[in-house]
C-alpha cells in the first residue's frame, strides 16, 4: 500500500475510530457486558468493559472499547471496537472498524472492513461487500470479498476469493502467499523487497497482471525524512489527538465543572484573558528561573516548571473543548449532542488539530488559542481557590 493509501487508512482512523472511546465514556463501564441470544437492542450499543460479548441482536451501531469483545448476533449497523482480542461470527449489515491485538471476522460483512492489529484472520465464511483495508504483522484472508484488497503485512496469505484487485506490502523477509483456492479477479500489485516474496501455489489464480513494485515508490537517493515527512506528521497528529482525548476525558470524569467554566470564561473576556496567558508564560519560567539560581529557590522552581508545563498542555484541552462547544452550538440540532461533555471535546480537538497544522497562520492561531485558554485557566483556578478559602 503506497504512502499515499496509508496516510488516507491512518486519517480515516484518526477521525471515525479514535473517538469510540469518548462516545462509550457516555455508558456505565462495567467489569462485563453480556447480550443474551434472545435479547434484541434496539438503536446504538455503547459500552466499556474488560469483556463484552455479544449474542443478540443490535439494530444500530456497535461502539465498543474493551479487553476482549465478542460478537456472534446480528448488528444492523457499524461494528467500531477497540480491545486486545475482536471475535465477530455474526452477520454485520454495515461496515466494521477495528482496532485490536488478535482480530478474527468470520461472516458476512455489508460493506467495508478497516483493520489494525498484530493479526487479522478473515475467514473462510466470511464475505466482504465492499472493500478490505488490512495492516498486521499476519493477515489471513479467507472467504470472499466482492471489492478489493488494500493491506500491508510482514506475512499475507489469501486462500479466499477477492473480486477485484488486490494491492499490498509485505516487509523485507516477509512473504505474500496465494494458496491453491486464492482466486484474484483483478490486478495483483504488491510492493516487496523480491519477486521471490511472492508465492503462488499450485493451483492459484491472478486473472489480471501481477505487478511488483519497489517498497519505495520514490527513488532511493531522496532523503528519507522527504519520503515519509507526510505520514510521519500525520503519525504525531495521531499521538497528539491520543494524549489530548485521554486528559480531556479524565477532567470530564473527575473536574466537569472546571473544564465547563473554563470554556465558558473564554468568549467573556477573550482580549483580557489573552494579555493573562501571555504574561503567565513569559513571566512564569522567568520566576522558576531566577529561582533556581538559589538554594532556597528550588523547591519553587521544581513546582512552577510542571505547573507551567500542565497549564499549556491543559489550555490545549480547553481550547479544544470549547470550540467543539461553539460548533455544536450554533450547528447542531441533536439535544443529545448539545448535552454531552465528550462530543464537544472529540470535535473540538479534531478541529483544533486542523486549524493549527495550517501553512503559515497555523501556528499563530495556534499560539492565540493557547494564550486564550492559558488565561481561562487561571481566572477559573483563581475562583476555585477563593472558594476553597
Amino acid at each position: 500500500m503506497s504512502v499515499k493509501k496509508t496516510a488516507i487508512f491512518l486519517l480515516s482512523f484518526l477521525i471515525i475510530v479514535l473517538p469510540l472511546a469518548a462516545l462509550a465514556v457516555e455508558e456505565n463501564a462495567g467489569q462485563s457486558v453480556y447480550v443474551g441470544a434472545e435479547e434484541i437492542v434496539q438503536g446504538n450499543f455503547l459500552k466499556v468493559g474488560n469483556t463484552i460479548d455479544i449474542k443478540g441482536a443490535i439494530n444500530g451501531d456497535v461502539i465498543a472499547v474493551g479487553n476482549t469483545i465478542n460478537i456472534s448476533g446480528p448488528v444492523a449497523g457499524d461494528v467500531i471496537a477497540a480491545a486486545k482480542t475482536v471475535k465477530i461470527t455474526g452477520p454485520v449489515y454495515g461496515s466494521i472498524r477495528v482496532l485490536a491485538n488478535t482480530i478474527e471476522i468470520d461472516n458476512e460483512v455489508s460493506r467495508n472492513i478497516w483493520a489494525v492489529g498484530n493479526t487479522i484472520l478473515i475467514g473462510k465464511e466470511a464475505r466482504i461487500g465492499w472493500d478490505v483495508y488490512a495492516t498486521a504483522s499476519r493477515v489471513d484472508l479467507g472467504g470472499k470479498v466482492l471489492g478489493h484488497v488494500f493491506g500491508g503485512a510482514a506475512n499475507f496469505k489469501i486462500s479466499g476469493e477477492v473480486a477485484k484487485s488486490a494491492e499490498l506490502t509485505v516487509d523485507t523477509g516477509g512473504q505474500l502467499i496465494l494458496e491453491s483456492t486464492a482466486k484474484v479477479s483483478g490486478d495483483l500489485t504488491y510492493r516487496a523487497a523480491s519477486e521471490k516474496q511472492l508465492v503462488l501455489e499450485p493451483g492459484a489464480q491472478v486473472s489480471g497482471q501481477t505487478i511488483k513494485k519497489a517498497i519505495y515508490s520514490k527513488p532511493l537517493n531522496q532523503p528519507f525524512a522527504k519520503q515519509h515527512f507526510g505520514l510521519a506528521l500525520l503519525f504525531f497528529k495521531m499521538i497528539s489527538f491520543f494524549g489530548l482525548l485521554l486528559v480531556g476525558l479524565v477532567l470530564i470524569a473527575f473536574m466537569p465543572k472546571a473544564i465547563l467554566e473554563a470554556s465558558a470564561e473564554m468568549p467573556r473576556q477573550p482580549a483580557a484573558l489573552i494579555v493573562y496567558g501571555i504574561i503567565f508564560t513569559i513571566v512564569v519560567p522567568v520566576l522558576a528561573l531566577l529561582s533556581a539560581l538559589t538554594v532556597i529557590g528550588l523547591p519553587l522552581a521544581f513546582i512552577l516548571i510542571p505547573l507551567y508545563l500542565i497549564f499549556w498542555y491543559l489550555s490545549k484541552v480547553i481550547a479544544g473543548f470549547a470550540l467543539g462547544g461553539f460548533l455544536i452550538e450554533r450547528f447542531s440540532a441533536s439535544r443529545r449532542a448539545r448535552g454531552s461533555l465528550v462530543w464537544p471535546l472529540v470535535i473540538g480537538l479534531i478541529v483544533f488539530l486542523i486549524i493549527t497544522s495550517l501553512p503559515f497562520i497555523g501556528w499563530l492561531v495556534k499560539l492565540i488559542l493557547i494564550f486564550w485558554a492559558i488565561g481561562a485557566l487561571m481566572k477559573v483556578s483563581k475562583e476555585i481557590i477563593r472558594d476553597l478559602r
